[in-house]
């Protein structure tokens, strides 16, 4: 399209205050420069992360990033400043790019506004054409998919997004990022990972979140939103060459909540986690003394959050909803971690999740695994993406992968002790709580040709043999548990042996061990 031809429109309303976004953040460029080129043209950031329209992605391979709006500006050179508005004449009706077609009140309406106080950055001519060119998109080489899976805890439909590297291959598998979006968040948020995804050749997948009583947007940590996590691993492992030894999640505030608690449940799922500004004790939260020194619209915020989590949590906190309140705080489930390599990552001046959230989950965590790694602290930064950019979450995961000895397709370790609230199987073994919304722990060792149970709050547990080296034999039991459990031992489909009890020894045949 020829610049001459192109139309000018009212821009948007600047206030006085605006974050500071990341580079690499989904963002619209709005370009204004001279018919006549005779003066520079510059540039200004506009983000719309929490737009409520998104561009709707294309399913094929092509142009998968936002439009960069080009403006002519008739010959007038704009210096925004904070609360006021720039216009221009001949407002164009429609914007299109590719099969995208929206009114432009749409763009104009929801953008937010450049950074308070900084004028717009000043380029020459011939960077305009690097400008032009991040519009038609830099991200070819990937193809935008939306699918729809059905979730595996309430049936319900969930949607997904997907990026998915093109010239896939089922001999070239590639590694799969998982990402939790944060609160007020959809499938459609995360758009600052593209470019990097996309650079490395990895596969992307974005479920959107869904809660028991809030929509995905409030979902927290709730055991929907955590299927959703994993229903959208099966559907891209079914339908994409996907190295399951190398699946990786992550995610931020919510996302960072959610993360964390479905990497603790899941640890035989991931080959590694990170999470970042997570609310980990919901108790602790929610019991918290706020800081003095608020400003207005951190403090709205925080108590904006506090009644989110208490629609998803049925409530503030009382005794009658501890257990809920609990299935939601990745510190209950801290020894599970010592199965994951999780990566933890907070701002300083975080008003929003205190930053004694990961500094007292890290704790929990070192009391069972000694070389837990330390937080990633960076000083004086609030509760925002900025703090760590997608190439640096890549960069902690790339080299993390699933793999075992003796030719076994993961870890194999001969203790395990994991906290659940729901029955799944973890590892090598099945866990099931007993009934209501208890959660069970259990601490299992094979050693000195042992099999070594404690347990509390469970109904049964099951171990499963196949998922056990053959160099690993053991001919005694020892048993002892809160209550009756039933212990049983299978190898695949077979039961070998089965006892109901809660203080037992014994022997086991050594039939099965010999074959």
């Amino acid at each position: 399209m020829s610049m001459k031809r192109m139309r000018s429109f009212r821009s948007v309303r600047v206030p006085s205050s605006f974050p500071i976004w990341p580079p690499g953040m989904e963002r619209v460029w709005i370009v204004s420069f001279s018919r006549t080129w005779r003066s520079p043209p510059s540039i200004m950031w506009s983000s719309f992360c929490n737009a409520r329209w998104r561009p709707r992605p294309r399913i094929a391979s092509g142009w998968t990033h936002p439009v960069a709006v080009i403006a002519m500006n008739c010959g007038i050179r704009h210096r925004y400043r904070p609360g006021t508005r720039h216009r221009a004449r001949n407002r164009p009706s429609t914007t299109r790019r590719g099969n995208l077609r929206r009114p432009m009140s749409c763009w104009h309406q929801r953008m937010t506004e450049s950074q308070s106080g900084v004028p717009p950055r000043v380029l020459n001519a011939g960077h305009l054409v690097l400008v032009c060119l991040l519009a038609l998109g830099v991200s070819a080489g990937a193809e935008q998919v939306e699918f729809s899976f059905k979730s595996s805890y309430d049936g319900s439909e969930q949607l997904a997004f997907a990026l998915v590297p093109e010239a896939l291959t089922a001999q070239h598998k590639r590694p799969l990022l998982v990402l939790a979006h944060h609160a007020w968040g959809s499938r459609h948020s995360q758009a600052y990972y593209y470019d990097e995804i996309e650079k490395r050749g990895w596969l992307l997948v974005v479920p959107e979140l869904h809660g028991r009583h809030a929509d995905g947007r409030f979902s927290m940590a709730a055991l929907e939103a955590q299927h959703d996590l994993i229903d959208a691993i099966q559907y891209m492992e079914a339908h994409y060459p996907v190295d399951s030894s190398r699946v990786y999640l992550a995610g931020r505030s919510m996302g960072g909540m959610l993360s964390a608690v479905t990497a603790a449940k899941y640890p035989g799922r991931f080959a590694a986690v990170v999470s970042g500004q997570g609310i980990y004790d919901v108790e602790a939260w929610q019991k918290r003394s706020a800081p003095t020194a608020l400003s207005a619209k951190t403090l709205q915020l925080r108590t904006r959050v506090d009644s989110l989590l208490s629609v998803e949590l049925g409530g503030t906190f009382s005794p009658s909803i501890r257990c809920t309140y609990r299935r939601q705080s990745a510190v209950m489930y801290a020894p599970n971690f010592q199965y994951v390599p999780t990566i933890f990552w907070h701002g300083t001046l975080d008003e929003i999740v205190p930053p004694e959230q990961t500094e007292s989950l890290v704790a929990a965590i070192r009391q069972y695994d000694r070389f837990q790694p330390d937080p990633h602290w960076l000083q004086g930064a609030p509760h925002l993406p900025i703090n760590f950019p997608a190439s640096w979450v890549l960069d902690q995961l790339q080299h993390h992968q699933r793999v075992g000895l003796d030719g076994q397709a993961e870890r194999f370790y001969p203790r395990l002790h994991l906290v659940t609230d729901e029955a799944k199987r973890i590892l090598w073994l099945t866990i099931e709580p007993v009934e209501g919304e208890g959660m069970a722990e259990v601490e299992v060792s094979l050693a000195a040709d042992k099999l070594d149970v404690r347990a509390r709050d469970t109904r049964s547990l099951t171990v499963h043999l196949d998922r056990i080296p053959e160099r690993v034999r053991f001919s005694h039991y020892s048993i002892e548990a809160d209550r009756q459990v039933r212990v049983s031992i299978v190898s695949g489909d077979s039961e070998i042996f089965t006892i109901t009890t809660d203080r037992a020894q014994g022997r086991l045949s050594q039939i099965w061990l010999d074959e």
